[in-house]
């Protein structure tokens, strides 16, 4: 089923505005308030064939143009120590019109499934090579510092002012079906979203006969359930094949799913973010 670009943009730009955040504020950088963002008045079209990170940096790109807090200074700015060697990349450089700070802004938008091991709760992305603590340490230790350990190979411009680091991470976290209590992860926002997951095989005996399961295709996977009413999606059934994790609505239920493939996350199928 084909979905309609200009509903899906709506609802990716409402989901940056409204969305609750998947990670609190860090030592290495504060959230930014999502206040300062602001729907164009006029409808915007986002290209939908792209990575889920380049098409929400998009959507960002478009509230911030809008709002009436920022100026968009610099857009995936790349970092060089030399004309051979690329340390990073900014996503965003802002200036606030008002008191004219300087802002290093990070976005992300992951997706973890809590999955219970001998050693513990082991949160891997819908690609299971993906993890929720390896990119927490990698934005801590890499993407939030940059300005700090590398301002000097920024443009000669902004060498010299102060910079405030901001980021805002969406998503959601999915716990097993069949799991006691919720993951609580380091620097969870305790209002994240929250989901459920299960391996394909499960579903027929956990979904009651009849259960209308939708599926959400991966340019609506950030966007909450509620700004997806009247949204019509493709149905999926259990005859379908699963090779991939696949995100999916369920009739009367306020919370998304996630359907695995029968080895997850063993195997390190499926499909980035």
């Amino acid at each position: 089923m084909e979905i309609d670009r200009i509903v899906t943009s709506r609802s990716l730009l409402e989901s940056l505005v409204h969305g609750p955040l998947l990670v609190t504020d860090l030592p290495e950088a504060q959230t930014l308030g999502t206040n300062g963002l602001a729907l164009p008045v006029a409808p915007s079209t986002l290209n939908l064939q792209q990575k889920l990170g380049h098409l929400y940096e998009d959507a960002l790109s478009v509230l911030l143009r809008a709002s009436p807090t920022f100026d968009v200074l610099e857009e995936n700015l790349q970092i060089q120590e030399d004309a051979h060697t690329t340390v990073g990349e900014l996503d965003f450089l802002l200036r606030k019109r008002e008191g004219g700070q300087l802002i290093h802004l990070e976005l992300a938008t992951k997706f973890y499934l809590a999955a219970e091991t001998g050693n513990g709760i082991i949160l891997p992305g819908p690609d299971a090579r993906d993890n929720y603590y390896r990119k927490l340490r990698r934005l801590r230790e890499h993407q939030l510092v940059l300005t700090r350990t590398h301002q000097h190979c920024l443009p000669e411009r902004y060498r010299e002012e102060a910079i405030i680091v901001k980021q805002l991470i969406y998503g959601c976290f999915f716990d097993h079906v069949s799991a006691s209590k919720q993951a609580s992860p380091d620097f969870a926002n305790r209002h994240c979203r929250r989901g459920r997951w299960l391996h394909a095989h499960e579903c027929v005996d956990y979904f009651s006969p009849g259960t209308r399961l939708e599926i959400i295709p991966k340019p609506l996977w950030p966007v909450p359930l509620k700004l997806l009413q009247g949204i019509k999606l493709e149905r999926w059934s259990h005859e379908q094949p699963v090779d991939r994790c696949l995100m999916v609505r369920v009739a009367k239920e306020r919370t998304p799913y996630f359907i695995a493939p029968s080895g997850y996350p063993g195997t390190g199928t499926g499909t980035g973010t």
